[in-house]
């Protein structure tokens, strides 16, 4: 019986997923870097792989770029090709929480706490979707995070998304990621 889709299997793959994240950090040559990390972390994230999100870069100038592929089924109407504003809210949620990731240079656990979307044109489906998103600020209990989603072959803004997220207090006992990137942090 797969179980990948239930609680218990998303809850499993997380717990494998940090449990990898251990291990590889207490390894004296790491061999993965903090971009094969990012993206094994969007792999496993269910809806995010159930709609195709991909990560695309953590770039060393700390912006995250992810992509969502332009299928019908991610139309907000059947008739009109444009993509549906919840699945735009999910690829900005999830590109702004990496680049938090990427920003603290740990992977802890982080929840959004507000989000903010600003739609300025149609999101069109004759490309891939586009997100560009940076963490501007940190404190010490919240981060804030901007993202633009660009739309068409143009790659024009569709929408800007604002989002601030609460960091976890067991944060200090968190996979430092940082010497995966060389010891950089963005």
């Amino acid at each position: 019986m797969d179980r990948s889709g239930s609680r218990a299997g998303i809850k499993h793959k997380i717990d494998v997923f940090y449990w990898v994240l251990q291990n590889v950090n207490d390894s004296p040559n790491p061999v993965l870097s903090i971009e094969e990390l990012a993206r094994l972390f969007a792999q496993h994230m269910p809806h995010g792989r159930d709609i195709g999100m991909r990560l695309e870069d953590l770039a060393a100038d700390g912006k995250t770029r992810m992509s969502l592929p332009a299928k019908a089924f991610l139309a907000g109407d059947a008739g009109a090709s444009f993509f549906f504003p919840g699945v735009m809210f999910s690829l900005a949620d999830s590109a702004c929480g990496l680049a938090v990731f990427r920003a603290l240079g740990r992977f802890v656990p982080i929840a959004t706490l507000d989000m903010r979307i600003d739609h300025l044109s149609p999101a069109t489906m004759d490309a891939d979707l586009i997100a560009v998103a940076e963490c501007y600020r940190l404190t010490k209990p919240v981060a804030f995070a901007r993202c633009e989603l660009l739309s068409g072959p143009q790659r024009r803004v569709a929408a800007i998304a604002v989002g601030t997220f609460m960091l976890s207090s067991s944060s200090a006992k968190a996979p430092d990621i940082t010497r995966f990137a060389g010891g950089r942090r963005s």
